[in-house]
């Protein structure tokens, strides 16, 4: 059957060696806690397997500590993990019976003649030191010629050696503790106990085991030279330790435990960081060229599907108005001048404003015409306590037409062009001032409406009308449709009231509508037929498009019949195709050189850049395609 042991985290190898020396099973287990001295170094593990194989036993780890049992796999020792099972399983405490009608005996003191070798561990003299027999205790007074049981604690470690000032086990004789325990309701027994620390004393108490009470100092350094045998320590050799040899030494053998911790600490961050944790990432740079290609489509409205060349068109269609001011910049040519002026404008119409544009005439009581040089807006009537006020307004005036009889003295005004409704009375005008300027004999320098005015006049205003016209279609759009912006028609409805060439005016107004309307297509669709016409192979090496820029000229549209000539130019950007799945299985596990080899077989890469993570042990790229990753860069030109 095999034989279990619990080990405490701070027990040295010495201590678990000895106890496999004692143990007579052939399978021994020992349960390791996490973070346990003995697993933190591979040499403690190795010697600790060298040992069970000079002994002819075989030994099993049982723990929770999962690099501890790495460690233990790596020294040849098998492992388990511990369970709810297995401590169901392991036996905590041993009972032996002893014969009927023999007294009970108390524990014999254990012997310390020497301190254990650690130059001895594997060979057969382990022990040699510890070779002062055991000698028995008085028997107890209270001793019960009954049957009793012994109980053997778990721990059977030989006693630590503390040095002079050590705390641990101050206070606390290295003599084991009788404790009677019946084996009946009526019957005492008595059961063996190793000698407890201060803190499992105090775990103890409340099972009843004595425990000693605190001495003072004196007289503990007088028990402990007087009671505790001497302890002979062979110095350590300070060269060339023999093999399976492991100076234990007090603060020394601390030391080296230390050392050694760390080292094995740093191998294990070393292993983890190599299996575990290195990454590749792969920067693919492939090449990029430049296409020009022309298409030609025809445009239907009444077809929905795009099919052999033939595009599906829509049309859209609003009325629009427009209203400009235009500065005239045409000068009289004649050699008489014409008078000037200004008049004010009422209004006993109404209590709303009334537009008068430029070139408006006003005429006098005897028949003479002046026209308004800009156009003005008369204020509608107002209420004043009572009592209604006309809208009044300053204006600019000149003369219809040239000569002195214009230069006129203060009167009155009326509005021809109101002539025959209810205005013509309620609209009046009247010159504070004199006419002047009016007379011959020089260059006039009054300004005149210009044919090109005109001319700008109507260009403006179409223009304006477009523009508006596109921005308030754009939110009409379908995803991935265009209006064709070159072709949009502007048509006008209603012929507009302009002055005559040769008016004399400074600015005049210009209103107009026009029905404007445009083609509105699918630019996906002409986009996937311009990269379909693109060359694909280039050298041997396969492109694909990543972007088009399509430019549209000389396309004929045809809004009666519904039809478009479309004619487009698209530039193409293209890079060559890179496969990143295959690129990556072909360079799992590469190298340098290995990587060169790969790419070979790839010539649609240009270059290639590998980062490895971390730098400092990574010299190949992992064999795991999960941490391997493909980012394709911006391509370059084809040299």
């Amino acid at each position: 059957m095999p034989q279990t042991f619990y080990i405490e985290s701070d027990e040295e190898i010495i201590s678990v060696i000895g106890r496999l020396r004692k143990s007579s099973a052939e399978k021994n287990i020992f349960v390791f806690p996490k973070r346990a001295l003995v697993l933190q170094s591979i040499i403690n593990l190795r010697l600790f397997q060298r040992e069970a194989e000079k002994l002819g036993k075989k030994i099993v780890i049982v723990s929770q500590d999962e690099v501890g049992k790495m460690l233990a796999l790596k020294a040849g020792i098998e492992t388990e993990s511990y369970s709810e099972d297995f401590s169901k399983k392991a036996a905590h405490l041993e009972l032996t019976a002893q014969e009927k009608n023999v007294p009970l005996e108390s524990i014999a003191k254990p012997v310390i003649s020497g301190a254990l070798r650690s130059d001895a561990i594997g060979s057969s003299n382990f022990y040699a030191t510890e070779s002062a027999p055991q000698t028995k205790n008085e028997p107890l007074p209270s001793a019960v010629e009954t049957p009793v049981s012994t109980l053997r604690v778990r721990n059977i470690t030989p006693p630590k050696l503390t040095s002079l000032n050590s705390k641990r086990f101050e206070g606390v004789s290295l003599a084991p503790q009788a404790i009677r325990i019946p084996l009946k309701e009526t019957e005492p027994a008595v059961v063996s106990s190793p000698p407890l620390s201060s803190a499992r004393a105090f775990a103890a108490e409340p099972y009843g085991i004595p425990q000693p009470q605190e001495q003072p100092r004196d007289e503990r350094l007088k028990n402990f030279y007087s009671n505790v045998p001497k302890v002979t320590v062979a110095p350590a050799p300070k060269k060339d330790l023999g093999r399976g040899t492991v100076p234990i030494a007090g603060k020394k053998a601390h030391k080296i435990f230390f050392i050694l911790g760390g080292i094995s600490l740093l191998s294990l961050v070393s292993v983890v960081l190599f299996f575990f944790l290195p990454k590749a990432e792969i920067q693919v740079t492939p090449y990029a060229i430049t296409q020009t290609t022309e298409i030609e489509m025809d445009g239907r409205s009444d077809v929905f599907v795009a099919d052999d060349g033939i595009l599906p068109v829509r049309i859209l269609e609003k009325e629009k108005e427009v209203a400009l001011t235009f500065v005239t910049t045409g000068k009289s040519g004649g050699t008489n001048q014409k008078a000037r002026g200004t008049v004010v404008i009422y209004n006993n119409y109404s209590a709303e404003s009334q537009s008068l544009v430029a070139t408006t005439r006003l005429e006098t009581t005897d028949g003479k015409l002046f026209r308004l040089t800009s156009g003005v807006v008369v204020p509608g009537m107002t209420n004043s306590g009572g009592k209604k006020e006309p809208g009044a307004i300053e204006a600019s005036v000149v003369a219809d037409q040239a000569g002195a009889e214009y230069n006129i003295d203060a009167t009155s005004f009326t509005i021809p062009g109101f002539k025959g409704g209810t205005k013509y009375t309620a609209f009046s005008a009247r010159s504070t001032k004199t006419m002047t300027g009016g007379g011959s004999g020089g260059v006039s320098d009054v300004a005149v409406v210009a044919k090109v005015d005109l001319e700008t006049a109507e260009r403006e205003a179409k223009e304006k009308v477009k523009d508006d016209f596109l921005s308030e279609i754009r939110g009409e759009l379908l995803p991935n449709e265009r209006a064709l912006d070159e072709q949009v028609e502007t048509v006008l409805l209603a012929p507009v009231a302009m002055p005559t060439v040769g008016t004399a005016a400074s600015a005049f107004d210009y209103k107009a509508t026009f029905k404007v309307r445009v083609f509105v297509f699918s630019e996906k669709t002409v986009k996937e037929k311009a990269e379909a016409a693109g060359e694909k192979n280039l050298q041997g090496i396969k492109f694909k498009p990543i972007s088009s820029d399509i430019t549209y000229s000389d396309s004929m549209p045809n809004f009666s019949e519904g039809t478009l000539r479309l004619r487009a130019r698209a530039l193409l950007t293209m890079e060559s195709d890179v496969d990143r799945d295959s690129l990556r299985e072909a360079l799992l596990g590469k190298s340098e050189e290995g990587i060169k080899q790969v790419l070979d077989s790839f010539p649609e890469v240009k270059t290639i850049k590998v980062i490895f993570h971390p730098q400092l042990f990574m010299r190949s790229i992992p064999d795991s395609r999960e941490r391997v990753f493909v980012l394709l860069e911006p391509g370059e030109k084809m040299e």
